[in-house]
């Protein structure tokens, strides 16, 4: 299967297009300069002319570019997050890809009480914030693009890279949201990768 890693220049999206290797052929495609991958390609993520080409050929997509914002203002980072999952999941459509795999951290649902158990149907708790609203708005553009029925969104909340969400986990389910059989006409769907703790 050949898979687009978009954000293969952030932390998730590096180990993802790395990881994901044994058994796919990936692409791994950002926004900022990173010759740490054979064939990586640098385009503006918040431009369809740009998105378009890097996508023909591909059979599924790993949206990470919105997983962890850090850095710019606070219009940059929300531009970026709603506007480049936008971007990438409407190119997507039109190239006729059926799945995509979209990042997104545990810190939304972080502020309930350390004692509670908390899973994926938990309402998101975002601080008023952009680094805390930008994933959010991102899953809200790819659960409202879900809708459409033109493609399915697999959504995938991890928590901190090798303390709460493993490496090696985080490869393993987004390995197993690009093979699994779709549930009935379901087109959205949002799970918790957690390695360890009170996320399930």
């Amino acid at each position: 299967m050949n898979v687009a890693v978009i954000g293969a220049d952030c932390p998730w999206g590096a180990l993802l297009a790395t990881g994901l290797g044994a058994g796919f052929e990936v692409v791994a495609i950002g926004s900022e300069d990173a010759r740490d991958f054979a064939g990586y390609r640098q385009v503006d993520l918040l431009e369809r002319a740009s998105v378009d080409p890097v996508l023909a050929g591909v059979e599924a997509v790993v949206y990470a570019a919105a997983s962890d914002p850090t850095g710019g203002s606070e219009q940059v980072l929300l531009d970026e997050a709603a506007r480049g999952t936008y971007v990438a999941l409407t190119a997507a459509c039109a190239a006729g890809i059926e799945r995509v795999v979209l990042l997104s951290c545990l810190d939304l649902v972080r502020d309930y009480p350390e004692e509670y158990i908390v899973d994926p149907q938990w309402n998101a708790l975002p601080r008023a914030e952009a680094g805390s609203l930008a994933p959010l708005m991102a899953e809200l553009v790819g659960r409202e693009i879900a809708r459409t029925g033109e493609l399915e969104v697999r959504c995938l909340r991890f928590g901190a890279l090798d303390k709460e969400t493993t490496g090696e986990d985080a490869v393993a389910a987004v390995r197993e949201a690009l093979i699994a059989e779709r549930e009935g006409r379901r087109h959205w769907s949002l799970a918790h990768v957690a390695s360890n703790g009170r996320f399930v």
